[in-house]
């Protein structure tokens, strides 16, 4: 239990310093917590089916591997805002919609596979990285003549 809640500390110190630092990126860290307080919502930007990082289950509810740290973040800021009852609104994105709606206010976060590169911090901030992805392949070893 110790382990998850410093895990969520560090992921918000991580989510709040990213968002501090990145160039025309979304608004910085403090504006967001400034949003999220003034307005007593937080909005959630959540995929709808990328197994087994975000998607709905059976009963239409949003779980998976990313919804995890996605819930935690919003328990950390509930503490950070001293806002017990802040209400969450999960509102659904796409690889081809989650940067701009991003930019544009529209959710102040989003945990998932988002690829993290140098053009795309240009676009938004990364807190630390939460899954590696490596491609590798196999074939069938041919003798060489």
């Amino acid at each position: 239990m110790q382990l998850r809640k410093l895990a969520t500390a560090m992921l918000v110190m991580g989510m709040s310093a990213g968002l501090a630092h990145a160039e025309d990126a979304a608004p910085a860290a403090g504006s967001t917590l400034d949003k999220i307080a003034k307005n007593g919502i937080i909005v959630v930007g959540h995929r709808e089916s990328s197994v087994p990082f975000s998607y709905y289950d059976n009963q239409q509810k949003v779980v998976g591997y990313s919804q995890d740290y996605s819930n935690a973040i919003v328990e950390a800021v509930k503490k950070k805002l001293n806002k017990p009852d802040l209400q969450v609104k999960l509102i659904p994105i796409t690889s081809q919609n989650r940067i701009p709606l991003l930019q544009n206010g529209t959710f102040d976060f989003e945990c998932g596979s988002t690829t993290n590169n140098v053009e795309r911090q240009k676009q938004a901030a990364f807190s630390d990285t939460i899954f590696h992805r490596r491609y590798a392949s196999a074939g069938e070893k041919r003798r060489r003549y």
